[in-house]
């Protein structure tokens, strides 16, 4: 197996020809790559809240459904998220201005992993293997 030298995060684009804003990943190890950019404690669950709903969400939606995230911090996945082409922030001029989050077709690609998991935790979570 190929070894790959990486670091578990996001580092901003600093070249001249990337946009401001855009992350990159740290490694060239597409699991890695899987990890830093799902495998934390909030970002799967705010696909998952998106993929079970199927509608739209807005910011004090996601707040009441993954308690106990603060504010900050579901503010900081979820533009992870937007500028990672998961999700899609869609403003909508009102007053007051209207924010509505929807999975990317990206996005929608990570729920049939998400239903894997989920199955597999079904399968496995009363299985008590004896210890060796």
């Amino acid at each position: 197996m190929k070894a790959y030298k990486s670091k578990l995060k996001l580092d901003k684009a600093s070249n001249p020809g990337e946009s401001v804003g855009k992350t990159v990943p740290t490694t060239n190890c597409p699991y890695e790559q899987a990890i830093q950019l799902v495998g934390n404690r909030w970002s799967l669950q705010i696909v998952k809240e998106l993929h079970l709903r199927k509608q739209p969400l807005r910011f004090n939606e996601f707040m009441r459904a993954l308690k106990p995230i603060s504010s900050k911090t579901l503010s900081a996945k979820l533009k992870e998220l937007t500028t990672c082409g998961v999700i899609n922030k869609e403003v909508i001029a009102e007053t007051p201005v209207l924010i509505k989050y929807s999975l990317t077709p990206k996005g929608q690609e990570l729920t049939p992993i998400l239903d894997g998991m989920a199955q597999w935790t079904i399968k496995w979570r009363n299985n008590k293997q004896k210890s060796v």
